[in-house]
Parts: structure tokens; sequence; C-alpha cells
């Protein structure tokens, strides 16, 4: 078992990287000690720990200097892909309950 240093990056609207743009902004950015019982750092339990279903963006920094692991750069590579998806479903999410919440909004007649 180990401890990994990790920093973190997470939120909903965050200007960068996987949801090219999308706002408004709630964001976090913390560096934590990271221990799930394994020898090796698990892209995927640090993810399902850390992230929140309407996270639109996530981004997780190997703050370690030494290189990864073949079974960590697998791991980070399934971590991206299910990152992306579920930041995408977030945002899509998102939008359609604001639709279906500006379809009832009242309109001004002056």
């Amino acid at each position: 078992m180990a401890k990994f240093r990790i920093q973190y990056s997470a939120g909903f609207g965050h200007f960068t990287q996987n949801h090219k743009g999308f706002g408004p902004t709630i964001y976090i950015e913390e560096v934590v000690e990271f221990d799930n019982g394994k020898d090796y750092f698990d892209y995927i339990d640090f993810y399902k720990a850390y992230s929140k279903p309407d996270d639109t963006y996530f981004h997780i920094s190997f703050l370690e200097d030494r290189p990864l692991s073949d079974k960590e750069i697998t791991i980070r590579n399934e971590y991206r892909k299910m990152r992306d998806e579920n930041c995408k479903k977030a945002k899509e999410n998102f939008i359609a309950n604001r639709e279906i919440d500006m379809e009832y909004v009242p309109t001004h007649h002056d």
C-alpha cells in the first residue's frame, strides 16, 4: 500500500479542457494525499472519490517525480474516457434542465 500526492481540479463550467468554455464557473483546486489501499495509483478510484455528478471539468495531476507504471497508464486512459463521458453528460443535463426552466419563465409585457 502507498500514499500518493495528488493535485486535482474540478468544477462546473470551468473554461478549459473537457467542455470547451461552458459556464458559469464553480471551481475547486486541492492537493491531497490519497491512499487507495493499493501499491499503484488508481485514477478511477480517485475520480470516484472526489468527483461530483455535476462536474463538467475534472483534472488529476500526479505530483510524484516518477514515471507511471504500465498499469497506471492503462487505468489513466480508462479514467479519461469515463471522465469525458461524465463531464459531457453533466453539461447536457444542465442544458436540458435549463431549457425546461426557461419554458416557464414569465414574460413581461410593457
